[in-house]
């Protein structure tokens, strides 16, 4: 099985020391993505992940997948997995891992909210972010695999007006003592919901359409993917403009993966155009040789030494 993401920032083996970068150069933030690895090793590759300076962890998200999916297309062009395929769910993997780390973020990469309903989704993440210390990071989409979205009934055309819902909702209940909605898919009366978050809980909206990056700009960040440096460029001037029109005061992250082999001078780059984060592949994840906990260790430790901030 492919990986669900090109890794054009793996570092390789052979790479002359000589040339690595030197890591007190760098302020870019590192994730490392969990998925298509052994589920037995989740917890001790975050761990490592943790020691060696990577900022956090990113965990994707299907709840049941078609055995055939035909009328949508990842967003990377590619088909990368199949019904096959595990994804183990982002909340009880994200609770697992943060239980059994101190400093080590979590963010779901990206948790499909018009799946689910507000209520039991506000409840599983203001719990996790209270006993977490708010490290839990809710990233989050309108999602791009109509045929699931379909199979477990909700409206494909409706979905992103659902899920601005959802939000408000959810906000709601994490900031309010009770909490009343009157829309267009939830009308319910005055409720209320604890335990509260302490912090904002940090909503970081995924895609790239007018809508996604409209709904981004109105949370705490952004989640990109696999694009090409001019495609990033063009997004992330349509992203500032948006923000500019925003009236939040909280911090921002703006994550994307570049379709280039990293550097310093890529970084700074983007660091000057506004992102703060990126996806750090240290190994291919369908090369037997990384296939044991060892390997994968080896590996993580290079790439952080070339490339993650001084812890």
């Amino acid at each position: 099985m492919s990986s669900q993401f090109t890794s054009p920032n793996v570092i390789r083996t052979t790479r002359d020391s000589a040339q690595q970068p030197n890591p007190g150069d760098q302020a870019m933030n590192y994730w490392l993505y969990l998925n298509e690895m052994p589920e037995e090793q989740l917890v001790p590759i975050a761990q490592i992940a943790e020691q060696v300076g990577f900022r956090g962890v990113a965990l994707a998200d299907h709840i049941v997948v078609p055995t055939d999916f035909d009328k949508t297309r990842h967003p990377s062009g590619n088909a990368p997995f199949d019904h096959a395929s595990s994804f183990p769910d982002p909340i009880v993997t994200a609770a697992t891992i943060l239980a059994s780390t101190d400093r080590l973020d979590v963010m779901s990469y990206v948790y499909i909210l018009p799946m689910r309903d507000p209520f039991a989704v506000a409840k599983q993440v203001g719990t996790l972010a209270r006993l977490s210390g708010n490290r839990f990071r809710f990233g989050v989409g309108a999602g791009w695999m109509l045929e699931e979205i379909e199979l477990i009934g909700h409206s494909l055309a409706a979905r992103g007006r659902r899920m601005d819902e959802m939000l408000s909702i959810m906000k709601g209940f994490w900031t309010q003592e009770s909490f009343e909605f009157h829309g267009e898919f939830f009308d319910f009366d005055a409720a209320g919901m604890a335990p509260h978050p302490i912090e904002t809980i940090p909503i970081w909206v995924g895609g790239k359409s007018a809508a996604a990056l409209d709904r981004a700009a109105k949370h705490q960040g952004w989640l990109g993917m696999n694009y090409d440096l001019p495609e990033i460029h063009t997004l992330l001037r349509s992203l500032e403009s948006r923000r500019a029109n925003s009236d939040s005061e909280s911090p921002w992250t703006t994550f994307v993966i570049p379709n280039a082999a990293p550097s310093p001078e890529l970084d700074r780059d983007l660091e000057a155009r506004g992102v703060t984060d990126t996806m750090g592949f240290a190994f291919p994840v369908d090369d037997p040789k990384f296939a044991g906990l060892e390997a994968k260790r080896e590996a993580l430790e290079r790439f952080a030494e070339a490339f993650t901030p001084a812890q």
